[in-house]
């Protein structure tokens, strides 16, 4: 019995995912041979190559000549139709206004592209800041290359934008996964499938936890379904959050999937392997979604809690870590599980998750001293959603203890007990930056979110940071309903308190399925709310404050002016550049990231 784990596109390229790592690690624990393949390294670096540029160039090219070419699959109705030539005409549209304003610059950016690659994973042009920038807006234009025969969708490097003619609606879904005239991602894996053997395998698990992989995670399941004996199972973050409307769509255990694992994979994973083997009957499977015989769906019941201690260590060996756009290796660790606070209004991280708990200080620990070793790593990204500030107290405490030169940074929220003292300790153990919920000045708002922290601190645990030498990563919401201009504005003041602030995160407000907020809406004055298609997780909502549309714009008119701002900073704004700051902030320290200034132009 063979068992893969599958990473899919789209994702930042920079590190392993840990989930791959973690289901490796519990199955080969379990006596089960696994290995992991990551579909979205091979993505990336094969898509940002000479000969696939060139090729798209030219798929460009002939779509203007040959658009007619393109005919709608007539089994979807007119509806489709009407999509596929609107998106076409868009796509000639932009593809004409690409080429007139070119330049020779395509040319020129695929002269490029191997040197910009480069600059990521070596060391000594990856800390040349003006090298980075520069390779950083190569490797952006070499993407909007690739993109060009698949427009309005567009790859880029922290995020997937699917065609926005499109619904999220299962039936609009369904056709891109089957259509390459709307999916940059079929081609490719067709290709992929035919350049690697894939039959050994008999179980084969994919993790979708964005809505950047939906399409390329669904792609890829229904090729690997229709073209392996394997079993193919879909699990992940996003998953476990439209778990009920994938349940009332017969194709997906048809067409794409055999099983959908919800929630925490670790029991369930080895559960499903030991159905597979004929050690186990399905119905006790934990946590697994399936159809039977009679094409009813059954849903078997949750795993129990897991036992954190005796969780096997994440097995990274199926990774090759010079293909990832980084020049050190950054590991990917979990602490524990959930949130401890887990009642901010508009969040919906907790679903589909066991209850908060904590792995012991002493073994997570000895888990971070042991990858640190086998995979002679110092650099360590603890993906908690968050971390109490006791049990961080007393890790860095047996951290120093141990005298481990390791360097890490995770989320945390804006609690009093992170002490001046605290702070120091975290700093002395290796703790580089923190991205602190900061969300919103108002302190009407922050009711309304229900974030459950002392105001009147945050600003100081901010500046004890500082202190401490602790580099701060903010995250803001912005947009919350009912939030007026004055108070967005006390927020935009606080993002450009750069002494205090040293990068931040804005996000739009969304409503959220399975959010608190849903279930009373009427408090923040949404009189109303629909579907934003089967397959995503936010809702459409109306609002007697601001409209959807305006919340966007008025966010991203914040962020233009932002960037043109900060132009000249280092890691000023940031979604997915977390590794990089902190691998910048090991080398040069603190003061070095905050008070250098750019040369090179960047272009916004």
């Amino acid at each position: 019995m063979k068992f893969l784990f599958a990473a899919v596109p789209q994702w930042y390229p920079v590190s392993p995912y840990l989930a791959g790592a973690l289901l490796a690690g519990q199955l080969k624990n379990s006596g089960f041979e696994a290995e992991t393949y990551d579909f979205n390294i091979e993505f990336f670096n094969d898509i940002l190559s000479v000969d696939y540029l060139e090729k798209s160039l030219e798929k460009a090219k002939k779509f203007l000549s040959e658009e007619e070419a393109f005919q709608a699959d007539e089994s979807y109705g007119a509806g489709i139709k009407i999509k596929l030539r609107n998106t076409f005409e868009i796509r000639k549209n932009i593809i004409k206004d690409y080429f007139k304003a070119d330049n020779g610059n395509a040319e020129k950016t695929i002269e490029e592209i191997e040197w910009a690659i480069s600059v990521f994973k070596t060391k000594e042009l990856f800390y040349d800041p003006e090298k980075l920038y520069r390779a950083k807006d190569i490797i952006s234009d070499a993407l909007d290359i690739a993109s060009l025969p698949f427009v309005p969708s567009r790859i880029m490097l922290d995020n997937f934008i699917a065609n926005p003619i499109f619904t999220y609606d299962f039936k609009d879904v369904d056709y891109q996964c089957k259509h390459e005239s709307v999916n940059m991602f079929l081609p490719y894996f067709e290709k992929k499938l035919s350049e690697k053997d894939f039959s050994e395998y008999d179980l084969i698990a994919l993790s979708v936890t964005d809505l950047s992989q939906l399409v390329p995670g669904l792609t890829l399941a229904r090729l690997l379904k229709k073209h392996t004996k394997a079993k193919i199972a879909i699990g992940g973050n996003y998953i476990y959050k439209i778990e009920e409307d994938l349940k009332k769509i017969p194709q997906i255990f048809e067409e794409y999937c055999d099983y959908l694992s919800i929630g925490d994979g670790e029991t369930a994973t080895v559960e499903l392997a030991e159905y597979i083997a004929g050690k186990r009957k399905i119905e006790d499977v934990h946590s697994l979604v399936y159809s039977d015989e009679g094409s009813s769906v059954k849903t078997n019941s949750r795993a129990p809690v897991l036992n954190l201690e005796r969780v096997a260590y994440p097995d990274f060996e199926g990774y090759d870590f010079s293909k990832y756009f980084s020049p050190e290796t950054v590991i990917p660790v979990q602490l524990g599980k959930g949130c401890y606070w887990g009642k901010c209004s508009f969040c919906d991280f907790y679903t589909g998750q066991q209850k908060f708990d904590m792995k012991s200080v002493k073994r997570a620990v000895d888990e971070v001293e042991y990858l640190s070793k086998k995979y002679n790593s110092r650099l360590f990204n603890f993906v908690d959603e968050a971390v109490p500030p006791k049990f961080y107290n007393e890790f860095a405490k047996e951290v120093k203890k141990r005298n481990l030169e390791i360097y890490y940074y995770s989320f945390a929220r804006l609690e009093k007990t992170f002490t001046p003292e605290v702070l120091k300790n975290l700093y002395e153990s290796g703790a580089r930056f923190f991205m602190w919920g900061y969300e919103s000045q108002s302190e009407r708002i922050m009711k309304l979110m229900n974030k459950g922290i002392d105001l009147s601190y945050r600003r100081k645990i901010l500046e004890d940071s500082r202190e401490a030498g602790l580099w701060n990563l903010c995250t803001f919401l912005l947009g919350y309903p009912t939030e007026t201009q004055e108070e967005l504005q006390s927020t935009i003041d606080v993002i450009y308190d750069h002494e205090l602030v040293n990068t931040c995160t804005p996000s739009n407000f969304a409503l959220k399925k399975n959010s608190i907020l849903k279930n009373n809406t009427s408090s923040v004055g949404i009189t109303d709310f629909t579907e934003n298609g089967e397959l995503h997780i936010s809702y459409k909502y109306h609002s007697l404050t601001q409209t959807m549309e305006e919340v966007k714009e008025r966010r991203n008119s914040f962020e233009r002016k932002y960037l043109e701002d900060t132009a000249d900073r280092l890691f000023p704004h940031s979604f997915t550049e977390s590794d990089s700051i902190l691998m910048y902030l090991v080398r040069y320290g603190r003061d070095y990231v905050r008070d250098y200034r750019l040369t090179y132009k960047r272009k916004l």
